[in-house]
């Protein structure tokens, strides 16, 4: 199995702490022979982690931009995988799916997040994006032999899912049996970006009946950066 991922981060990020954990349980089971295939500064192929040469994107997450997909389509062809994972519609997925399906491999397609959401994280007005992104996740995914996705990729792709896409929640971060009071704190793990709807989050806290530290100061604060 070949995770082909062109979002996954320097550091943390969902994709990449889903493929790391992945990548564990392989190692430790013993039940599938995994390979992860991501963009890298140079290029490496250590074990069964295979990281191509690319440009930095973005250099708050770590994102980099391959340089083309020969390598990619080469490294598939090394490792002849029976199934490969496509967790992105922009990494050449329709030569790279051609490709596997020269190898006999089945091809996923991963739909991580709506065309909506992709266009919220973008500058401008958001509905400028939508048709345009929907028009290329279906090109990007027309090949693919199913699509696995966390929300109805129909108004996206055109597809069903061929089975859906579960989050897990690690038990730390899971209510005790009796919640305790309602505090005046909100709590956001993550990135600060657009698409997160972090400002929302704010908005809600500061709409709440009992405002504490989030409704008070921090929204102002924010908008203002």
């Amino acid at each position: 199995m070949a995770d082909v991922a062109l979002f996954y981060g320097a550091r943390t990020g969902g994709i990449r702490t889903y493929l790391d954990a992945k990548a564990r349980y392989a190692a430790r089971s013993g039940a599938f022979e995994h390979h992860v295939i991501v963009p890298g500064r140079r290029e490496s192929h250590a074990g069964n982690r295979h990281e191509l040469r690319s440009l930095s994107l973005a250099a708050s997450n770590g994102y980099r931009l391959p340089l083309g997909a020969g390598s990619l389509k080469a490294t598939l062809r090394d490792i002849r995988p029976d199934a490969v994972l496509l967790h992105d519609p922009w990494w050449a997925s329709v030569a790279v799916t051609r490709v596997a399906h020269e190898l006999d491999a089945a091809v996923l397609a991963f739909h991580h997040a709506s065309c909506e959401l992709e266009a919220e994280g973008l500058p401008g007005p958001s509905a400028l994006y939508k048709t345009p992104l929907r028009a290329w996740f279906r090109h990007a995914w027309s090949e693919a032999d199913g699509v696995v996705s966390a929300v109805d990729p129909g108004p996206d792709s055109g597809r069903t899912a061929v089975f859906p896409l579960r989050f897990g929640v690690d038990p730390v971060f899971r209510p005790p049996r009796r919640p305790p009071e309602r505090a005046d704190h909100v709590l956001y793990a993550g990135r600060l970006s657009r698409e997160k709807g972090i400002f929302e989050l704010l908005e809600a806290a500061a709409a709440a009946p009992s405002r504490g530290r989030c409704g008070s100061s921090a929204p102002a604060r924010l908008r203002g950066r």
